[in-house]
């Protein structure tokens, strides 16, 4: 069940190269572009573009686009575009209608996880004698290669271990949760090397409640939106782990990596593993763990939740100390907070392995990416990071965080790492001082973070409740070097 999108590349004579020098000066000049790109095709029925292929751009904004572009139809004077939201088959929605457009190409706004259909109709050029193409050409865009949903009363763990299609890598597939249900997990569900995304919904979060045998397990990439997921009973080590038995496939050497010091046995997900706009109750151990194998992951993302730590041991929250590590993580919009402040171990916990002993020689950086967070008691008796590997080819950036409670946060912001640290404060460091941070600066001689009491509204040592908003939690600050930075998780300036 493959699907593989062919770009027809075509041999062009020295008169089609004139031909389209001309084009781009008559586009320049203002210039009618029907006289100069008519190819000599006059007094005919046009037929419409021979592929419609797909390609997606990202803004400055992190918002992506999806950029269509078709060859050129000689003696056309436009193209009509028209652009549908398939997620519901029954009832699509319209995203583009009848657009008419000049060239051969086009951009509209990407929305996640969504499928599309496309149609492009050459339209005649009535100086030429030339009429519309009597058909469209039409192509679909597929977010996900497949599209599954769990109802109610049925297992997640028995659809993904017994019943899940398998797919080549580069394919992605959706599970979607019901809104509003809970689905109890009482067995490990491996999605093995398939890319997949766990979906619910924005507005009534499905609930997993995670039991003691139960838990997620990935070698493929991982995705969960819009989630809760209650750990209260889980025995495992990670909410997500990365499998205990990898493929060989994967290994540094299967996937052709070169470099000289390449890990030959360490094994890489290329595929994202994410978690995004979920909410975490009484997380134990570890969010991530890679089972202490040799895992490289290339994309690591928290982003836009609230996790709730009852952490008093010695897992890190995300623990790749197996040997391999994170080649470029990032925790943004979040807040992470513990209920214990006795854990013995640290936040972020790596292996000190750079990115070229996972990725090879020609895909050496890495980067650490905290952004727009509120952290308290992450971790309150340990170090905020262990063991990130210290090279000028890893970027830094801890900026616009509230730090409550949190110790040696500096132990993150590596010294030969390119860093930059603005907006962040920082209270309530129990163990040590807060000079640890305070006194520190980035590469450009700015400090690490300014020393602040936050001031949080509410209450900040809850037991998450999903039936309330946030959780019952309020960490909005009342500081005013936070306030005026809009530093933390923006969910408390709402």
């Amino acid at each position: 069940m493959k699907s593989k999108m062919k770009i027809k590349i075509k041999l062009v004579e020295s008169l089609w190269l004139l031909a389209m020098a001309l084009f781009i000066v008559s586009c320049a000049k203002g210039v009618d572009d029907s006289e100069t790109f008519s190819g000599g095709v006059t007094n005919a029925q046009l037929e419409s573009p021979e592929e419609i292929n797909f390609a997606t751009t990202t803004n400055a904004d992190g918002s992506e686009n999806l950029k269509l572009s078709w060859s050129v139809v000689m003696g056309a004077g436009g193209y009509k575009v028209n652009v549908h939201n398939m997620n519901d088959p029954v009832n699509p929605v319209a995203v583009v209608t009848d657009s008419i457009i000049d060239g051969s190409s086009m951009s509209f706004a990407k929305l996640e996880d969504t499928n599309y259909h496309i149609s492009v109709l050459a339209l005649g050029n009535e100086k030429l004698n030339n009429t519309d193409a009597q058909t469209a050409t039409e192509k679909d865009y597929k977010a996900f290669e497949a599209v599954a949903t769990i109802h109610e009363g049925e297992s997640l763990a028995e659809y993904v271990n017994d019943d899940m299609p398998d797919f080549d890598q580069n394919l992605e597939q959706c599970i979607v949760l019901e809104p509003g249900v809970t689905y109890q997990l009482d067995a490990i569900a491996d999605f093995g090397m398939n890319a997949v995304t766990l979906r619910g919904d924005v507005e009534n979060r499905p609930t997993i409640v995670i039991g003691t045998n139960g838990g997620l397990v990935t070698q493929g990439g991982l995705k969960i939106k819009n989630v809760n997921i209650d750990c209260t009973e889980m025995s495992a080590k990670g909410v997500i782990s990365l499998s205990s038995t990898p493929s060989e496939a994967l290994t540094t050497t299967s996937l052709g990596y070169q470099g000289g010091s390449l890990m030959a046995d360490c094994y890489i997900i290329n595929n994202p593993i994410i978690l995004q706009g979920c909410n975490l109750k009484n997380v134990k151990n570890c969010i991530l763990y890679d089972n202490g194998k040799k895992w490289g992951i290339r994309d690591f993302r928290i982003m836009n939740s609230i996790v709730q730590l009852d952490n008093s041991g010695a897992n890190p929250i995300i623990n790749v100390a197996g040997g391999g590590g994170v080649k470029d993580l990032t925790v943004k919009n979040s807040t992470i907070y513990n209920l214990s402040t006795k854990a013995n171990a640290p936040f972020l916990k790596y292996s000190n392995a750079q990115p070229k002993k996972m990725f090879g020689d020609n895909d050496q950086t890495g980067s650490l990416t905290i952004t727009n967070n509120t952290f308290s008691r992450v971790m309150s008796s340990y170090k905020f990071g262990d063991r990130i590997p210290n090279a000028n080819i890893i970027t830094v950036n801890f900026s616009y965080n509230i730090f409550h409670d949190v110790y040696q946060m500096y132990q993150a912001v590596v010294t030969q790492a390119t860093r930059t640290t603005i907006g962040n404060t920082i209270f309530g460091v129990t163990k040590t001082t807060h000079e640890n941070d305070t006194n520190r600066t980035d590469s450009n001689g700015r400090a690490l973070a300014t020393l602040e009491n936050p001031n949080f509204v509410g209450s900040i040592d809850l037991e998450f409740d999903f039936t309330k908003t946030n959780g019952g939690v309020d960490f909005t600050p009342r500081g005013s070097v936070a306030i005026e930075n809009k530093a933390g998780d923006p969910r408390w300036y709402e």
